[in-house]
């Protein structure tokens, strides 16, 4: 397995070059980082990579000079519903850390939990909870990326969620912080099953990112997270939520989310 990532990361080194910084986006999120230099690369042309099947994962990197940083936005992620193995679902995740990423940001559509989150609000994560019924670190470590029992006593780095926070302050973003809970998909939340992650602690639930937070983590990479919330679960009135709806909803708060990115990237040393 570690073969395969070696692999990858040769080609990606010699086709774009080290990373400081990385952005996963989730569905329906387009991110559009300022930039002196830009340029496309396929997630065809590295090897062995995924391809991405959700509508709108598009399934290319654009690197990205702003100034002396290094910045990578990867468009599209691999989901466990797709019938990917947590290795594949998390080797996006590992080639940017591979590639020198010191922090990953990762983006997502999430459904809102918490009654007091509105649709199209960004929320921060300050953690999560694992309910996918399954870890990329299960079976053989790979002992070229990290210990096998990695702490998870802080998934989302504090210094970096209050630049976050802050960030949004003086940019009069509204920036909701919560905590985060990954489910297998694809079928969305029963009205019980969404009572229930409201009552453990859930403020907003999603099929991705905790995977990657889990892998990042394992690697020593510091990871931020920040939800559009695309759809609210209200457990005695619930709504459909139809993909695309939720796809529509992520697009709209996608330039907010982009400002957001931007000015927090800017200020990051």
């Amino acid at each position: 397995m570690f073969l395969k990532l070696k692999q990858a990361k040769e080609v990606f080194l010699n086709l774009a070059g080290e990373i400081d910084y990385a952005i996963i986006t989730g569905t329906g999120i387009n991110i559009d980082i300022n930039y002196d230099t830009k340029k496309r690369l396929e997630y065809a042309q590295i090897p062995n990579m995924p391809k991405p099947t959700t509508p709108s994962h598009k399934g290319f990197f654009e690197y990205i000079r702003m100034k002396s940083k290094k910045i990578v936005v990867a468009n599209g992620r691999f989901h466990y519903y797709e019938d990917y193995s947590m290795y594949e679902v998390v080797f996006l995740a590992r080639l940017l850390g591979m590639c020198g990423a010191k922090l990953v940001i990762l983006t997502n559509a999430a459904g809102g939990l918490n009654p007091n989150f509105k649709k199209g609000d960004l929320m921060a994560a300050n953690d999560h909870i694992n309910m996918m019924g399954a870890n990329p670190l299960k079976g053989k470590n790979i002992d070229e990326l990290g210990e096998k029992f990695p702490d998870m006593s802080e998934p989302y780095n504090k210094k970096y969620m209050e630049k976050l926070k802050k960030t949004a302050v003086e940019n009069k973003i509204e920036l909701q912080e919560g905590v985060y809970i990954g489910v297998s998909g694809p079928s969305m939340e029963t009205p019980a099953e969404t009572r229930f992650f409201r009552m453990i602690g859930a403020d907003a639930v999603g099929m991705s990112t905790v995977p990657e937070v889990i892998a990042l983590r394992h690697m020593g990479i510091d990871c931020v997270s920040v939800s559009i919330i695309t759809n609210l679960n209200k457990p005695d009135c619930m709504s459909k939520a139809p993909l695309d709806s939720v796809i529509k909803t992520a697009k709209n708060s996608s330039k907010k989310l982009s400002l957001l990115l931007n000015k927090f990237l800017e200020g990051v040393e």
